[in-house]
């Protein structure tokens, strides 16, 4: 498998972070659309959040994995306002919050373009190591959608009721469930997601001046 080599592509723009940032002087104000860029983007995205994105079968509907960028507005790094079902601060997914240390950073315009590079960057390590999830549980859910189909025609031929239906597909599901589990490449996407994060937090913080690593380590003192 090729997720451990995941991050690579990635790998010139950290190198890149650690060059003619030192000293840079006249950051960009926090309050203006650049600033607002990458508030918005830079996010870490939770290992297990990415790896239990399976939609079950259900009456309406077959089972689908969601778009990544379901796992992109999450709960990290103080995004708690984009998604109801974030938990209270305190909770296990409470963590450092990004925007709040970007304010305290005072970036520089210079820096606020690499971050945009760090950011698509990320996104693309994130990607790929779903697309990877992806067609790995691919087969599995296409056998549950198949037999989710025998299910459904029966209930609309009234060969069982609503009820009985209801109860095969949660069979069904924990069953697709199960396969998956077997598969043994939760730990692995989880760990490819961590690499991914690592790298962005790593590449932020070679961008950073010493006096801004001060702040930064305050948040994040083990980047």
């Amino acid at each position: 498998m090729k997720l451990k080599h995941i991050t690579l592509i990635i790998s010139a723009i950290v190198l890149l972070s650690f060059t003619g940032c030192k000293d840079m002087q006249n950051p960009v104000g926090t309050d203006t659309p650049e600033y607002a860029i990458v508030l918005n983007n830079a996010v870490e995205i939770d290992g297990d959040l990415a790896t239990t994105q399976v939609v079950e079968c259900s009456l309406e509907s077959n089972a689908f994995i969601p778009g990544d960028q379901s796992i992109f507005e999450n709960c990290r790094f103080g995004r708690e306002d984009m998604d109801k079902r974030c938990p209270p601060k305190g909770g296990p997914k409470d963590r450092p919050m990004i925007g709040k240390v970007m304010r305290e950073l005072k970036l520089t315009a210079e820096q606020i373009e690499l971050l945009k590079g760090f950011n698509l960057a990320h996104r693309d390590c994130i990607e790929l190591t779903m697309q990877t999830w992806r067609d790995a549980v691919a087969p599995i859910m296409e056998k549950a959608n198949a037999e989710r189909k025998l299910i459904m025609d029966d209930l609309k031929n009234k060969v069982i009721t609503r009820r009985e239906a209801y109860d095969k597909l949660n069979v069904l599901n924990k069953a697709m469930r199960a396969e998956i589990d077997a598969l043994g490449m939760k730990d692995t996407i989880k760990l490819a997601i961590e690499d991914c994060n690592k790298t962005l937090l790593d590449s932020i913080y070679g961008m950073l001046t010493p006096e801004q690593q001060i702040i930064w380590d305050k948040y994040f003192p083990n980047k």
